[in-house]
């Protein structure tokens, strides 16, 4: 919690306040959160994806220096910043042994600080957003303290395995992903395809897509109207992704203790590594001028040879500052 109020108070230092049409338009605060016991019809199984939460504080003006110009932007025409944190968190398919479970997913923990920018070409309908992660991974994410600690609130089995997890290693990842509208059915339907490259010591990747929304939707470039402050946005959403994984720091372990050649802890060989993996969400989405709230279901292929497909919930909601 800490390191948030740090994250949040200097992204407050950089960014302006201003009004806009609707909440991605407006300085906001997200918090998403992740976890397969929000799956239906039921989990809680705690197998591979345990759990996810990220909080972003976003804005629409921030002083462009480092590591802002870091980031890209592919117009002026409009820009929303943001500045974050994020820890996540992975375990094996049994957390009832402390013995290593060999062929299954290691333990592993991630606790990150993000800073991100989305630009809007309103001409050619582009979307693009770039991140900057910098953070740790192993004992240093504290994902063992954590989980420790929610199952012990909530009585739940007690996670036996974590000194078998990934070992400590730096987190430093730069991502993309181009948004480009597709087809568009004014409050009905909005379609556009999606492109997407991950690159750094924790996550290598690249993927392609579609994002498909229908219901009272608005698209990108033509929001929420200012004048209209009880318009409100109620649509299902369905995302579609097809990802080529180069390398996975969480399943194959960090590149610095890759050369010191660690023993420590377990991790899964290269080869292991399910190169190639179908991502797939969908759910529901309520939106108006100062709120937004989405609960959504995603699924994805065995992340690793002879694993099990993962399904978890996804309850995201901004509120508008």
């Amino acid at each position: 919690m800490k390191r948030f109020l740090v994250i949040l108070f200097v992204g407050s230092a950089f960014c302006i306040k201003v009004s806009g049409q609707n909440i991605n338009d407006n300085t906001h605060l997200s918090v998403m959160t992740e976890n397969d016991l929000y799956s239906f019809p039921g989990g809680g199984t705690d197998r591979y994806y345990t759990n996810g939460l990220r909080i972003d504080y976003y804005c629409t003006k921030s002083k462009e220096m480092f590591p802002t110009k870091l980031l890209l932007k592919i117009s002026d025409d409009k820009k929303v910043f943001g500045w974050g944190v994020a820890q996540y968190m992975f375990t094996p398919s049994r957390i009832d042994t402390d013995s290593i479970l060999y062929n299954d997913r290691p333990y592993a923990g991630a606790l990150f600080a993000i800073h991100s920018l989305s630009s809007y070409d309103n001409t050619k309908k582009i979307k693009l957003t770039t991140e900057l992660l910098l953070g740790v991974m192993g004992p240093l994410s504290f994902a063992e303290e954590t989980q420790t600690a929610v199952h012990k609130l909530i009585d739940a089995q007690k996670p036996e395995g974590w000194k078998n997890q990934i070992r400590n290693d730096i987190v430093i990842n730069y991502n993309i992903k181009l948004q480009k509208e597709i087809f568009n059915v004014p409050e009905k339907l909005f379609i556009s395809g999606v492109l997407e490259t991950y690159a750094g010591t924790m996550y290598d990747a690249m993927g392609a897509g579609l994002s498909m929304n229908i219901g009272r939707v608005s698209n990108l470039w033509n929001p929420t109207k200012n004048d209209n402050q009880k318009k409100y946005q109620l649509y299902l959403t369905f995302s579609p992704t097809v990802r080529l994984i180069y390398y996975n720091a969480l399943l194959q372990g960090g590149i610095i203790s890759g050369f010191k050649n660690s023993t420590k802890g377990y991790k899964l060989d290269k080869d292991d590594i399910e190169r190639l993996s179908t991502f797939t969400e969908f759910g529901i989405v309520y939106e108006q001028s100062k709120f937004k709230i989405s609960f959504l279901q995603k699924m994805r292929t065995a992340p690793f040879k002879g694993g099990h497909t993962l399904e978890y919930g996804n309850i995201a909601i901004s509120f508008k500052l």
